[in-house]
Formats: structure tokens, sequence, C-alpha cells
């Protein structure tokens, strides 16, 4: 009897089951439009690599699946974290933002089922189209949407509408898109619950409304690296109570903020106000007086002009005992180095004080140290006037620093040999003061970490074979010391230099034949007195960028695997001794913008091919090793707040221009571009192809054997500014076609054996007897008056170059400092 009433019992308990499944979805554990969806976006990549745990099989639970959580009751989704999905080998730039090639659309509807989704995580994706059509109203259906992340894509603002229907959102992310146009406030103000708000790394313009003062549970404010301008409105930031993290840096904005408007923040921990696009915007400390009720953690006032005209360093961060990261950078602070900040800042993690006029000396604690600056990571104190030595206990001091830069200053002494206590420390720069002795062993030996290494424009002197051959050593700027010896070893050919600069220094004897610096970008050996044949292993990068061995006493020929440097920008050969034809495969270097190879003994004639160079007109080089070619610093987020350290050598790049020398020097020059082939043995006619080289801005083809006429072609150099063909066996007119080049301010034809009438119209009208000078039948046409060029006597004309280019360069600068009246 018992079992026939059960029968029906479990009857009923089936029937539920099934209605339930019925209801929720299946046996998968997920709904079925949720599940659907999820496909969909995958399948809008076209890549079955990605999300592999996401397959369409009945038995697959979505709930399951890697990046989607559930809620366990509902089964509803309610957290996608979707972020970092594509992958086509893109690297973002340095705020972030991804060139993005092939991109994906991103459809809107695709999430519109998930009803109790909380948490949308779409960065790093790459993002282009957004699909939404706003006449459904579909946005009403992500009711309970809280947190929606879409940094670092390439959306435009045709997603906002979208977003601003969102009035469920508590942090909304869409930092470092492709948004631009006026700074959208309305839409933004319709969120009031925000409590995180993010757009950095875009484009918008336009002013802050003072309507976002209505959000009264906002925690974090981040409108950096835009272009809103204006005033900072007081009253919105004063009314924004709850604000843990303000950021406003890299925009506009305009006129004085003072800081005592944020007296009252107390929950205030992050503040960044610097970089600042505008002459007139300064922050200002001292006046009226405040109180600080708040405790930073992280503080960047870079480049703010800080309590302009007194440039009195802020008196409130002597209360801030919580600081980790701090920038007072370029803003012309004077006083006595704040050394109270190296002691009292127990918590720090990096300090950036460079670019202002702080004196005096760096004091540390002397004996015992109970703490040091043990979390200090970055210290940058480059470019003051800091004076004195460094202490001798500053690796003692900053046991764990990565990255250290007092390049720039006027410290003197010795090189501390504690240095080479920080095991951790990844770049060290002691470029540009007075440092002298030899450079310590221990650095080379205990700095175990180190991969930058700069100390150029010292007073160093002594050997550098050590330092050269420490394994892992990326980038050494040794330029402007007084080292000598060998540059390398035998025992040591292979090495891994991405930069390498040891010019104008006396290092001697020549380079082993097994040197090899496959990796290397810039290499600088120039005015130094190595000899013997350039090895082949020194030029056999593909990656090369710059190379300068000028000013030595190389001999031989040009090495072949220069030729395959496709990338090469500069080559400069010049002042060695090197021999044989110029050859024709130099025009493979398509990207040269500086080709230098004077003063050697080459023969042979000059390739026509060289019209197939690039010579660019002016251009941009990058003369440090930066970012673009150099592993970045990976860095705590904590205390930089790009995520890495960017770092700088200086290095020399010596040509002559308009017969003069000219030296590049600093961190991003603008190069012209040049072809010297000056004073060699080269041979023929000069190739009317040459003429094609429109960018070029500077030709000197002086001192030497070339013959022929002057190619009519050359008037198509729009660019050019100096010409130099003097001292050749050139024979013809000067062609009139010349006279097209507007730029031209130098231009030197002297000592050949030309005829006929000199141009006197446009830039041609500037020019004197000097560019004349030797040869006997030109003449000038002025007032109908034929005027000699005053020859002078071929046997003479050796002797008295030296002397001529002296008298030249007087004579220039006579007429620099008092204008000749015509």
């Amino acid at each position: 009897m018992e079992c026939r009433w059960k029968k029906p019992w479990v009857t009923l308990m089936g029937a539920t089951v099934l209605m339930m499944i019925q209801i929720f979805g299946s046996s998968s554990g997920c709904f079925p439009e949720e599940k659907r969806s999820l496909l969909e976006f995958k399948a809008s990549y076209s890549d079955d690599s990605l999300l592999p745990s996401w397959v369409d099989e009945p038995n697959s639970n979505c709930c399951e699946w890697e990046r989607v959580t559930c809620d366990p009751s509902s089964n509803h989704v309610t957290d996608l974290s979707l972020h970092g999905l594509y992958k086509d080998g893109s690297m973002p730039n340095h705020y972030g933002v991804f060139d993005c090639y092939g991109s994906p659309s991103l459809n809107s509807s695709l999430f519109l089922p998930f009803k109790e989704l909380r948490t949308l995580n779409l960065s790093f994706n790459c993002f282009g189209d957004f699909i939404w059509n706003p006449d459904n109203r579909s946005t009403s259906t992500l009711e309970t949407l809280e947190t929606f992340d879409l940094s670092h894509n390439n959306l435009n603002e045709g997603v906002l509408e979208f977003l601003f229907g969102l009035t469920s959102l508590k942090n909304l992310i869409f930092a470092a898109n492709n948004f631009v146009g006026l700074f959208p406030s309305k839409g933004i103000c319709r969120l009031k619950q925000l409590e995180v708000l993010d757009l950095g790394g875009n484009d918008f313009e336009g002013t802050l409304d003072i309507c976002l003062s209505n959000m009264s549970s906002l925690r974090t404010l981040d409108f950096s690296d835009n272009s809103l301008s204006g005033k900072i409105s007081t009253t919105l930031i004063a009314s924004l109570v709850s604000l843990e993290h303000l950021s406003l840096y890299g925009n506009k904005f305009e006129g004085v903020f003072s800081l005592n408007i944020l007296a009252n923040l107390t929950k205030l921990k992050v503040l960044q106000l610097g970089d600042m696009d505008s002459r007139t915007f300064q922050v200002q400390t001292e006046h009226p007086a405040w109180n600080a009720s708040f405790q930073l953690e992280q503080l960047n006032l870079f480049s703010c002009k800080i309590n302009s005209p007194t440039y009195r360093t802020p008196s409130f961060l002597s209360s801030q005992n919580r600081l980790k990261f701090l920038d007072l950078s370029k803003n012309n602070l004077v006083g006595e180095f704040p050394n109270w900040m190296l002691v009292n800042y127990t918590k720090l993690k990096a300090l950036y004080l460079n670019g202002n006029f702080f004196t005096g000396n760096i004091k540390l604690p002397c004996g015992p140290i109970l703490h040091g600056m043990d979390q200090l990571h970055v210290l940058d104190i480059s470019s003051n006037h800091i004076q004195g030595k460094l202490p001798n206990n500053i690796g003692f001091f900053f046991p764990n620093l990565e990255y250290l830069d007092v390049s720039s200053n006027m410290f003197d002494g010795h090189i501390p040999a504690s240095i080479g206590e920080m095991s951790n420390l990844t770049v060290l720069n002691l470029g540009n003061n007075s440092i002298s002795g030899s450079m310590p062993e221990n650095i080379v030996i205990g700095c175990t970490s180190l991969l930058h290494l700069f100390i150029e424009e010292n007073q160093l002197n002594g050997t550098l074979l050590s330092c050269i051959a420490k394994p892992g050593l990326y980038t050494l700027s040794a330029s402007r010391n007084n080292f000598e010896g060998s540059i390398v070893t035998q025992e040591k050919c292979q090495h891994d230099f991405i930069f390498l600069d040891l010019s104008q220094n006396n290092f001697s004897g020549a380079l082993p034949s097994c040197l090899n610096m496959s990796s290397a970008k810039i290499i600088h050996l120039f005015g130094n007195r190595l000899t013997g044949a350039i090895p082949e292993g020194l030029l056999n990068s593909r990656r090369l960028l710059a190379i300068d061995l000028s000013d030595n006493n190389f001999m031989g020929t040009i090495p072949e695997s220069i030729y395959d440097s496709e990338s090469l920008t500069l080559l400069l050969l010049g002042k060695n001794q090197l021999q044989g034809n110029l050859s024709s495969q130099i025009c493979e270097l398509r990207n040269l913008q500086v080709l230098d190879l004077s003063e050697n003994s080459l023969t042979g004639s000059i390739p026509s091919c060289l019209e197939n160079l690039r010579f660019a007109g002016r251009m941009q080089f990058l003369n440090f090793p930066n970012i673009d070619f150099i592993s970045l610093i990976p860095l705590n987020s904590e205390y930089d707040m790009f995520g890495f350290a960017m770092y700088a050598g200086y290095t020399y790049v010596q040509v002559t221009f308009k017969g003069r020398p000219l030296l590049f020097h600093g961190n991003i020059v603008e190069l012209i571009s040049l072809l010297d082939l000056s004073s060699n043995r080269l041979t023929g006619e000069i190739p009317h192809q040459l003429g094609d080289l429109s960018g070029l801005i500077a030709l000197n083809l002086s001192h030497n054997r070339l013959s022929g006429l002057i190619p009519e072609s050359f008037h198509k150099m729009q660019s050019m500014e100096s010409l130099d063909l003097s001292n050749n066996h050139l024979s013809g007119q000067i062609p009139i076609q010349l006279s097209e080049l507007t730029s031209l301010s130098h231009f030197n034809v002297s000592y050949n054996n030309l005829s006929g009438r000199v141009p006197n119209e446009n830039q041609f009208e500037t020019f004197d007897n000097s560019s004349y000078q030797g040869n006997p039948y030109l003449y000038w046409d002025n007032d109908n008056k034929h005027i000699p060029i005053t020859p002078i006597d071929d046997g003479k004309k050796d002797a008295t170059a030296a002397s001529y280019v002296t008298v030249i360069l007087v004579f220039m600068a006579i007429r620099w400092i008092n204008p000749l009246q015509e």
C-alpha cells in the first residue's frame, strides 16, 4: 500500500523538474540566451584559439567558462572579464593607446540579454566601431550594471549616448580611446551614482561643468591627458567631499590653482595636476594660508610653476608622512636641497625633484641606519645646481633603488663605491657633472641588474674594459671623459649593447676582428685614436639607426656588412684613412638622412644610384635609448603613474654644415639631411641624378677630382641650403637655373675651371667674390660692368686652402656682427 501513493508523487516531482529545466534553461546551468550571446561575442573575433572553454555543446555550462561569473542562486551571468583579447601583436604607446589594425566591432546588443550583469570589462580589445540602435532604448535591460570598463580601445564618441543611459553605473572607465570634441558634461551628469569616473587619455575639449558637483559619491575623478581648458572650478572641486583620487594633469587648464580649496577633502590620497599645456597655469600652495586635512600617497605637480614668483618648496609637504610617489620636477624651485625628504618620507617609492634650482649638498645620516630609505625605487634629482660629493653611504641608505639619476649637477669627487651595493639598480645616470677618478670595480660586480649606465661629460679616467665587458649592459654612454686604452679585448667579442657612446675620449688601438654587436642601434666612437680596420661585426646589426666612427685613424675599406642595415639613418665615417672605391651598395641604405664620408682617401666615381636614398629634409631623430627601442623598466604603479620610467643619455653628432662644424647634442635633435663626400679622391662627372634628392639640405663634394659640368638638375633640390663644389676640375657655366634655389644660403664653386656669367638673381645676389675665386673665366654682370673673378695660381691652391677657410669664417663672422651695406 505504501508504494501505491509514492508513485504519483515521484511523477509530480519529475514534472516539476522538467518544468524548472524549461524555465531556467536546461542542464547546462546558464540561460540559453546568455550562452548564445557569449558565443556570438567569441565569433566576432574569428579566432578559435580565444576562449577555448567557450564551446557550443549542449552540456557546456557557460557559468563554468573562463572569464565568466554567475550568481550561484539564479545562474544569471553577473561578471564578464573580457579584457585583453585582441592579439594582433600591437603594443600600446606611451599613453596606453593601441594602434589597431583590423580591429573588431563592438555590438552592444550582445550584452542586452544579461539581466543581472553587474561588471563588464572590455578593456584592451582595440574595439573600433560601436554598433547600437538608439531607437530600441535597450539599455534599460542593463539595470544592474555597476562597473563598465571600456578603456584602451579605439572607440569614438558614438558610444557615449549608450553609456549615459546606464544610470545604475558606479564605476565608468573609458580612458585611452579615440574620443574627441566637447567634454560631454550633460551626459555624464546623468550618472548620479558614479563613484569612479575615468576618461583620461582622450582628446576632449571644453571646460568642466559645475553639474559634476552633484556627484556626491565620487571617489575617483580622472580627466588626465585631454585638451580641457579654462580655469579649474574651485566650487566644483571643493564640493566633491568624498574624493580620494583627483587627476587633471596633461590638459590645457589656465590660471592659478590654489591648493587651499582642497583643505576639507579629508579622504584625498592622490593628486595629479602636472604637465599642463598652458603658459598661465600655476599652482599656489602658500597663499592663502591653510592646513591640509588629508594625507596624500601620490602627488604629481610636474611643471606647475609652483609658488611663482618665489618658487618656494610647498610647506604643507612637511606634514605628509604617507607619500609613496612625489613629483615636483621642472618647477624652478629654489633654495637648499630638501634633504629632509630623504629622511622623513620612509614610505616613499619614487621621488622626482629634477629640473629645479636646488643648491647645497646631499646630506644623508651617518652612523648606524635603522631603516634608511629601503622602499625607495626611483630617485631623480638631475638638472639642479647641487654641489659637493655624492655621499659615501648612498648605496647603503638606498639599498633597493632601481633608478638613480643625479646628472646635470655640479657634483665632484669620486664615484662612491657603495653604489655597488644596489643590486637592483637598473639605470644609473651620473652624466654631466665634474666627477673624477676611475670607474669603481664594485659597481661592475655589485650592480648585477644594471642595464643602462650614463657617465658622459665628467672628468673620469682610466680604462673602461671591465665595464664594457659587463654582461647584460644594454646602454653605455661615456663620451667626453678622459678614458684611455683599448675598448674591447679578444677575450670578450660578443656584446649586448643597444646604445654605445664612447666618443671624445682617448681610446686607442685596433678593434678585434671578432667584435660582434648584433643588437646595436646606436654606436658613437668618434673623436678617439682608434686604428686598424673597421670590424665587420661592429656594423652587422640589422637594427642599426646611427653609426659615428669619424675622427679616428681607421684604415682599409668600408665594411660590406654596413650595407645590410636597412634602418640606418646616420652614417658618419669622416676624418679617417679609409680607401677603396665608393661602392654602389651604399644605395641600399635607403633611409639615410646623414651620410658623411669626408676626409678619407676614397676613389672612383660617385654612384648615380644615390638618388634612391631618403634625405628627407629636416626630421626629428631620437638621439638616446628611448622607449622605442630599449626595453621598458617595469615599475610598480603605486609609485609611477605611467607604469614605467623614461630615461635619456646625452650624446653628440658632429657634421659640417655651411662650411662650419655643427654639433648636435641632446635627446631629440632635428637633423638636417646631409651628403658630404668632400676631401677624397673621387673622379668622373657629378651624376645628374643627384638633382632628384629634393629633400637634401646640404651637399658637399669639394676637394675631389671631379670634372665635367655642374648638373642643371640641381635646380630641383628646393630644400638645399648649402652647396659646396669647390676645389675640383669642373668646367662650363654655372647653370642659371640654380637661381631657383631660394633656400640657398651657402654656395661655393671656387677653384674650378668655370666660365661665363655668374647668376645674380634671388639668393645669388647675396654671394660675394669668395664663392667664385680661382675661376679666371667667370664674370659678374652688375650694372652692365664686367667684374672678373680674381684668379689664384693653381700651384698655390692646396697650400692656401686652410687659410682660405679661416678667412671665410672670419668674413662670415664680421657679416653676422655688422652686415655690409649693399
